[in-house]
């Protein structure tokens, strides 16, 4: 990489650093053109410069904020069962995502453009912790008897479909009142499922059909993509938009 291009990323991560801690500060709708070019010492007109729009921007620091959500479950999950792991996988995921709710807040969004991962990698986003939880329930015999890979999918689409609309409830509407009370709930329906699972043969096979039928439309397909908080496959918004 010559100097010219060293300095052009450098500058992308001063636009990118600003913005990503106006997000933490002031959640997504406090994010504007003209703050991130403050926050990062560069007119806010060169940011399309070194972004094709805001919307790139505001992806780039969602699949970013996506990652570092994603190790700081990694680097703190535990458990000595299979099922353990998941439990903990829950809660790890909410408390990652409720503790600051402007964190999560992009992924609560509906006006960015996700298309933007279709047309860069050909592919649909997938938030790297439903990787993680993929890995977790493959491990469960439940899943193993009820359809391999497909099984561990569907599963991790119903409960990434739960840790989606809890999140929503209580960032928005603050329901439950605490977040105590919203782990609680969390770890409770992840159990129920994973019990279900592991009962095996009618019941267990009966579970996956229930989780295959709710992670079908499109709610699942928007609590997938919240970045999710753990999987994303597409969401509707609107596209190229610019903030001043």
């Amino acid at each position: 990489m010559d100097r010219k291009e060293v300095k052009k990323e450098r500058t992308r991560r001063y636009f990118l650093d600003a913005a990503k801690d106006i997000i933490r500060s002031e959640g997504i709708a406090g994010l504007t053109t003209k703050k991130i070019g403050e926050k990062a010492a560069y007119s806010y007109a060169s940011l399309y410069n070194y972004f094709e729009n805001f919307n790139e921007l505001v992806c780039l620091c969602l699949e970013e904020m996506a990652g570092e959500c994603a190790s700081w479950v990694k680097e703190r999950l535990e458990g000595g069962t299979p099922r353990e792991r998941v439990l903990c996988f829950a809660r790890l995921m909410i408390e990652a995502n409720a503790r600051n709710p402007n964190l999560y807040s992009i992924f609560l969004s509906t006006d960015i453009d996700y298309g933007f991962f279709q047309r860069r990698d050909g592919h649909h986003f997938m938030h790297p912790s439903y990787g993680l939880l993929l890995e977790e329930l493959a491990g469960l015999p439940g899943l193993g008897d009820g359809g391999g890979e497909d099984a561990a999918r569907i599963v991790a689409d119903i409960l990434t479909y739960i840790f989606h609309s809890k999140l929503h409830f209580y960032i928005r509407y603050g329901t439950p009142g605490t977040l105590k009370s919203l782990v609680a709930e969390v770890e409770e329906e992840t159990a129920f499922i994973l019990d279900r699972l592991g009962r095996g043969g009618k019941e267990g096979r009966s579970a996956i059909g229930e989780a295959r039928g709710a992670s079908a439309g499109p709610a699942a397909d928007r609590a997938r993509t919240a970045a999710n908080p753990t999987g994303s496959r597409s969401a509707p918004s609107r596209r190229g938009r610019t903030r001043g």
